[in-house]
């Protein structure tokens, strides 16, 4: 068949409704999120500090890739969305490694040029989080970063042209027969949408409260009540879309 931009547009608006109606409690947790997070980068920015600069800039970027995989969502392109989520995670946990930092000395290395691959960003970081940066104690017990390594293999696995993406770019139909859709679908996709949800959502929240935490103590205390709601928000929409998270426990 032969589509229209207009066609597209049309089937664009489609997914996203049926996205407002399947996953309400996912939209909800991100809409919330995103202004918070640029009330952390806003607060930092302008500052004549390294450390504030490169945490603006970081947080900044982890949004817009945040915000890419959203609208990619919303039309159904799967593969594609998991390709800038992969980008929004190795954002955030850059930006966790440089911000736990007490010697802050991976700024300026970042700063002057250096290179961080992201499989040596997340062995730098380990298992858990514990530092204490700016007479603040960050501490995160979980298991984010083994759900992000799960993630991450899996995000890769299918933004490639191979026959695992395929199994993301068609759908069965009623005789049994198989077909690519065009402009994306997210029909019999529940999983890989939740676990993009989950995993950036997480990214996103650990980010505010990280910078927030080192950065500007003052808004987080202000912004502590909206935080912990959000936690628990998302623990319960794991639970609910059938993902037993270990809840995540985080404190300063």
């Amino acid at each position: 068949m032969t589509y229209q931009i207009e066609d597209i547009e049309r089937h664009w608006k489609n997914n996203h409704a049926t996205l407002h109606a399947n996953f309400r409690d996912w939209l909800s947790i991100f809409h919330d999120l995103v202004p918070m997070a640029t009330d952390v980068a806003t607060s930092l920015a302008g500052q004549k500090a390294l450390a504030e600069n490169c945490t603006h800039l970081l947080i900044s970027k982890g949004i817009n890739h945040t915000l890419a995989t959203y609208t990619l969502i919303s039309r159904g392109l799967l593969i594609d969305a998991s390709l800038t989520a992969r980008n929004a995670i190795e954002t955030f946990l850059m930006l966790e490694l440089f911000a736990t930092d007490p010697t802050e000395a991976y700024f300026k290395e970042w700063s002057n040029g250096k290179e961080f691959k992201p499989a040596w960003v997340r062995g730098k970081l380990g298992s858990s989080l514990h530092a204490t940066v700016r007479d603040v104690m960050v501490t995160c017990d979980d298991d984010f970063y083994e759900t992000v390594r799960v993630a991450y293999s899996f995000w890769s696995g299918i933004t490639h042209s191979n026959l695992q993406s395929a199994q993301y770019s068609v759908r069965s139909l009623p005789d049994g027969s198989l077909e690519v859709p065009t402009g994306g679908s997210l029909r019999g996709q529940d999983a890989l949408v939740n676990c993009l949800f989950a995993v950036t959502c997480g990214g996103l929240l650990r980010s505010i409260l990280i910078g927030s935490a080192v950065f500007n103590i003052k808004l987080l205390t202000d912004m502590s009540n909206r935080l912990v709601d959000i936690q628990a928000r998302i623990n319960a929409a794991l639970k609910m879309h059938g993902m037993s998270p270990n809840e995540q426990r985080s404190s300063t």
